[in-house]
């Protein structure tokens, strides 16, 4: 076997340095070299780099910013091998990835390999022949070895690159790939392939707002590029039928799509590039302009023409051509697209609210609260809840809608204030009219949004995820913010830059009822449910774990408190309720203890809950500090803090130093601790003060009041 020349280009890739560099170290295939180059990184790259200490590894860490064309090339020239294999900083290798290529090029000069998306990849620790599918392309069929663009997860003869002068276009950025790879395949008379099998991985974007991949960065940005690959290499590959035709299907699917649509949004977009964009469409084949369809063959013409506003008016047509043709499908596409084509443009009502809680799931939390508190007030105004599934019992007769009911469509589209403590639907367009108080729904213990390293959640992606996260916050015009901790943290999770306001939760406003009347709602609320007048409450609160799902729409929770213990040894005194996360409250069985056990997740409002109970049992759930306001003993059963912690979502703050109780990590100790309240509560009560202060500081009974006066009445703001 010959040896391995690994080119690594890194630029500000700390989030994912090591994970690629730990993937080489740990090949099956270990006879190679690492030549590393630091295009002038400004985060911490270079830091994780000079951590290892591996005599394989040749690090260059550059001054001057020089893009991934020339690093590549200053790779090319200091490999020393048989072979050249490219990696980018922020991927990573199968750990048979080297071996597998090595062990199947034969003679030939280069052998390419299929390139996956991580995140739900499952790596085989080990591999057979029959684990994986090796073919030759041949003549036209080589196009095949352009995957996703891409030069990497190639292994190519050192001197077959100097032969050919292959090199990457110094030119280029977003497509230089191709100023490598097209001369590659036109020089091989034929390629194999692997396929079937995980080998190179492409890094997830971890911030695909601020620090884009390549591939992510705007139309506009990589329109010049675009336009000068391709009048490059047609011209200097275009006799190769299979090339040509790749460039102009590049081209004209980019035009048909990415250029369209960003067009018809901004149309200096079309405009600053339209010379360029003429000129290279003037060299596709007429044959390949003559299989579109009519509407964009008509465009082509004009476009040659010069006639740039009869191109724009064209390509919005077959927008809304294509919307349409979509929406037909389905009714709920028909109705989005009536409701972003003629919905949103109807008057507004400007006395009409808008509120929801959890996606139209309960009558709950802050949404509730700052609507009975407006129900008080001289204003009149027009009130809409939205429901998920059934109508909600709800004080003051509003109109209920169903949320998707084309009712709600028409309602998202005039109503003049939106009410909600979650994130809306991704198709919502706020109009510039419509204020948009967001409540949320927690103190975060958890990371959130752009905090957030990897998103494991069903039916999503991390750059998806964090995207539209992204887009939903930069439609809200007020955050409400619990503490001074939240609102730093919002702030940069959410990348929120309008105004926050710092007045406590309105959820959080029962809780500071006059001692009497707490007593009598938690009265009320156990004649409601048929818990025993005299029997204390347990509230068991967990939070829902983001790797506990069989796929989307199916999720799981494996409940660890034993139950029928706690029935035996605590049963004379009190009564257990549970409140799970609605994905997993249906998976929790209580059969034969109906008597001390209650399943209460589906309660419409925590807060009840937090009155009703006398103490709290949770773990990385926010609910403990609004709990906390109640200053009543919290127990946290944190069974698997460890893989928590480090694994799953990480904390904002130091929970294990900071929990205003006991961190427990077994069943019989929660029990235990129940035996023992009174001597938790004074073992923790300077901890459970300082944590009341830091967390509990801006709530007191009138956050929904001050929410009220800033939003809907801003002549009472100074209350």
């Amino acid at each position: 076997m010959g040896q391995i020349s690994v080119i690594v280009t890194v630029y500000n890739k700390e989030d994912y340095i090591q994970k690629c560099l730990d993937s080489l170290l740990q090949q099956s295939y270990q006879d190679f070299e690492i030549i590393l180059i630091n295009d002038a990184s400004t985060d911490r790259s270079k830091e994780i780099i000079e951590r290892y200490h591996d005599p394989r590894m040749s690090c260059y860490h550059l001054d001057t910013n020089v893009g991934v064309s020339k690093t590549r090339n200053m790779g090319i020239d200091h490999a020393s091998n048989e072979f050249i294999y490219f990696m980018d900083g922020d991927d990573y290798l199968a750990p048979y990835t080297l071996e597998l290529l090595l062990s199947n090029v034969g003679e030939d000069p280069l052998i390419g390999a299929s390139i996956f998306k991580a995140g739900k990849i499952d790596i085989p620790t080990e591999i057979g022949e029959d684990s994986y599918h090796l073919r030759r392309l041949r003549g036209g069929r080589k196009i095949k070895a352009l995957r996703r663009r891409s030069a990497t997860n190639f292994l190519i003869r050192k001197d077959f690159v100097e032969w050919h002068q292959l090199r990457f276009d110094e030119e280029a950025t977003f497509y230089t790939d191709l100023s490598f790879s097209i001369p590659a395949i036109v020089n091989s008379e034929e390629i194999p392939m692997i396929s079937g099998v995980p080998t190179y991985l492409k890094g997830e974007c971890y911030d695909p707002i601020d620090h884009p991949t390549l591939m992510l960065h705007s139309v506009e940005e990589k329109l010049p590029d675009l336009f000068y690959i391709y009048h490059k290499m047609k011209l200097s590959y275009g006799e190769t039928k299979s090339i040509s035709r790749y460039l102009d299907l590049l081209l004209l699917n980019y035009y048909s799509k990415s250029i369209t649509n960003k067009a018809t949004k901004e149309p200096s977009v079309l405009f600053d590039h339209f010379t360029a964009l003429k000129n290279c469409l003037a060299l596709v084949a007429p044959g390949r302009i003559k299989r579109r369809n009519l509407v964009e063959r008509r465009e082509h013409r004009l476009l040659q023409k010069g006639k740039k506003e009869a191109v724009l008016k064209s390509m919005k047509f077959r927008v809304r051509l294509r919307q349409w043709r979509r929406a037909l499908r389905k009714k709920h596409l028909l109705m989005r697209q009536l409701y972003r084509t003629v919905l949103v443009k109807m008057p507004m009502k400007e006395r009409k609210v808008l509120l929801e809680s959890f996606g139209g799931k309960g009558y709950s939390d802050s949404p509730r609260y700052i609507y009975e508190e407006l129900l008080k007030s001289n204003q009149k105004y027009d009130y809409l809840w939205v429901y998920d599934k059934q109508k909600k019992d709800i004080p003051g007769n509003p109109k209920q809608v169903r949320r998707l009911s084309p009712a709600y469509y028409y309602h998202l589209a005039t109503a003049k204030y939106w009410v909600s403590n979650a994130r809306m639907p991704n198709f919502a367009i706020k109009r510039p009219e419509t204020v948009y108080l967001q409540t949320w729904h927690g103190t975060p213990l958890k990371k959130l949004a752009a905090d957030m390293k990897e998103v494991r959640m069903p039916g999503t992606t991390t750059e998806k995820y964090k995207r539209n996260f992204y887009n939903e916050a930069q439609k809200w015009d007020y955050l409400v913010s619990p503490n001074d901790y939240s609102t730093q943290i919002f702030r940069r999770a959410f990348k929120f830059g309008k105004e926050v306001l710092d007045v406590g939760y309105p959820r959080n406003d029962i809780l500071y009822l006059p001692d009497e009347e707490k007593k009598g709602r938690q009265q009320e609320i156990k004649a409601k449910l048929d818990i025993p007048a005299d029997k204390k409450v347990i509230l068991y609160a967990p939070t829902w774990r983001d790797d506990e799902f069989h796929g989307k729409g199916q999720y799981k929770f494996d409940l660890k408190l034993d139950l029928k213990e706690m029935q035996e040894r605590l049963g004379d005194q009190y009564v257990i309720a549970l409140r799970m996360h609605y994905l997993v409250a249906e998976h929790i069985d209580t059969t034969g203890m109906s008597d001390f056990v209650y399943n209460l997740s589906d309660y419409g409002d925590i807060a009840e809950l937090y009155l009703l109970s006398d103490v709290l049992i949770t773990d990385y759930s926010s609910v403990f500090f609004d709990y906390a306001n109640l200053r009543r003993p919290i127990l946290f059963f944190t069974y698997d803090i460890e893989k928590y912690r480090d694994s799953l979502r990480g904390f904002y703050m130091d929970f294990e130093n900071e929990a205003p109780g006991p961190l427990l990590k077994t069943s019989e100790g929660v029990l235990d601790a129940i035996e023992n309240l009174e001597r938790i509560e004074i073992e923790y009560e300077s901890k459970f003060n300082a944590f009341y202060d830091k967390y509990c500081h801006l709530d007191d009974g009138y956050a929904a009041k001050k929410v009220i006066n800033r939003v809907f009445e801003p002549e009472k703001a100074e209350v």
